[in-house]
């Protein structure tokens, strides 16, 4: 018992990050997402559009990839508990960038558009492959941060609101370089032949050796970014006296799946995440291939979502200072149903200029509704982390538990894959229907069973818990 409560008095222990601290904390976070901007929203047009290769194959090599970067997660939370997370951080950040560069310089295709080219299928293996693990490492660490530097709700609010804007200027930097590329090799190219396929496209060979340059510079930002939060957080020294034998790591990686209040969350994460990771997969496509965007009509779309974006981030935290953390993401989820939903409006025949208004104005929308869904869920993830600890003793749970969240995140990134690439295998990747099918009406459909299953989860606040 007095073991009990003195594990308790150490997880309660006063800890909060001040706005310096918390943006610091951050600053890895704009990196981090400019990377996955990038490797999101751009990869599948890249891959198959410009490299020519089969959605199907794409889709299963990006899938497969997710798959080890899943169980990555949790052995590098499990790790990360172990040996110290900046420790796990300081070794994979580097490599991680560097293997990010490589993805974006394959062997140049020497077969017809359609037809697989071994050397960069082989390439694209190996450096997706080295990122996902690299990157699997750095992101359950960094998230298992922050129930170790803060111990209050409403400073992990404030923490995931500060990261969230890091997030959005992460997601801005790594999507308009996309856009812009779009846009300055969309100019002369017709809306009735969108050939992007670099053998016989100046467009697409334009694109192919812009983005090199492109992806070196996020790099060289991810790092100095990295590098400033090494130096300006502390993580506080490990108290207990656990052993770190490989035996003690594999059991705990288990301890989260047991939890069954976290693994309904689990669930929950797992369900509205497959329709938003599609969305952020399509949203250059959604852009190309729907709305046809051609020019400088691709500048003014970044324009008006940054603009958006920024407006919901706002609105969120207002709506979040009056609801409950529940009720607030509760709202989020329906929100996103209903932007979901508005997508099969952009299957109607309309004309060019309605159709940009329309598709603009539900793509923001669905990107306001993206703005909740990041930042909400760190700080829930932190209260369930907290509940678990509490009953463990306070024994340190947070890498594995975050590094579980972030697996359910990825597995549920690759099954989006796989339906996007067989679906547009089946309708091809510039018919508008394919697109209304994997957002519209599978999106909408597991949302809303999202939002059933999430009302079961109870999410007790750090102050409640000490009351109790």
């Amino acid at each position: 018992m007095t073991e009990r409560s003195e594990g308790n008095k150490a997880l309660f222990e006063h800890r909060i990050l001040s706005t310096g601290q918390a943006i610091a904390y951050g600053l890895p976070m704009a990196g981090l997402q400019a990377i996955l901007g990038i490797l999101v929203s751009f990869t599948l047009l890249f891959y198959i559009e410009i490299m020519g290769q089969p959605p199907i194959v794409v889709g299963g090599i990006f899938s497969a990839g997710l798959v080890i970067y899943a169980i990555m997660c949790i052995i590098g939370g499990a790790i990360a508990d172990k040996i110290g997370k900046k420790k796990v951080m300081l070794v994979s950040g580097p490599i991680m960038a560097i293997t990010f560069i490589f993805i974006w310089i394959p062997p140049i295709p020497g077969t017809n558009f359609g037809q697989i080219y071994i050397p960069l299928i082989i390439w694209f293996i190996i450096f997706l492959f080295l990122f996902r693990i690299m990157i699997a490492a750095f992101q359950s660490s960094l998230l298992a941060l922050l129930p170790v530097l803060s111990t209050e709700e409403k400073n992990r609010v404030k923490v995931s609101m500060i990261n969230m804007l890091m997030t959005i200027l992460g997601i801005v930097i790594g999507i308009v370089g996309p856009f812009i590329l779009m846009s300055n090799a969309t100019q002369n190219l017709s809306r009735e032949d969108p050939n992007l396929y670099y053998k016989d496209s100046p467009s697409g060979q334009a694109i192919y050796s812009e983005i090199f340059f492109f992806v070196i510079l996020i790099g060289i930002f991810f790092l100095v970014l990295m590098t400033l939060m090494m130096l300006k957080i502390k993580e506080p020294k490990k108290k207990n006296t656990e052993q770190t034998g490989f035996k003690e790591i594999l059991r705990e990686l288990f301890e989260p799946l047991k939890d069954k209040n976290y693994r309904r969350w689990l669930i929950t994460f797992f369900i509205f995440w497959v329709p938003f990771i599609a969305f952020e997969f399509l949203a250059v496509n959604l852009a190309t291939f729907v709305l046809d965007l051609r020019g400088i009509e691709f500048l003014i779309a970044i324009l008006i979502g940054f603009i958006s974006t920024i407006f919901s981030f706002v609105i969120w935290q207002k709506i979040s200072q009056k609801f409950s953390l529940k009720k607030t993401f509760t709202i989020c989820l329906i929100l996103s149903s209903i932007s979901f939903s508005l997508i099969l409006i952009l299957t109607i025949p309309m004309t060019h200029q309605l159709m940009f208004i329309f598709g603009l104005s539900i793509i923001c929308l669905c990107f306001c509704c993206l703005v909740g869904t990041m930042t909400f869920p760190s700080a829930i993830t932190g209260d369930l982390i907290d509940s678990a600890e509490s009953k463990a003793g306070g024994k340190s749970l947070s890498g594995t538990y975050s590094g579980a969240y972030i697996m359910i995140g990825s597995f549920a990134a690759a099954l989006s894959i796989l339906i996007i690439s067989i679906i547009l295998q089946l309708f091809g990747p510039e018919s508008p229907m394919s697109y209304a099918l994997i957002l519209s009406v599978v999106g909408t459909g597991l949302i809303l069973i999202a939002v059933i299953i999430f009302q079961k989860v109870p999410i007790v606040g750090t102050e409640e818990r000490q009351k109790q």
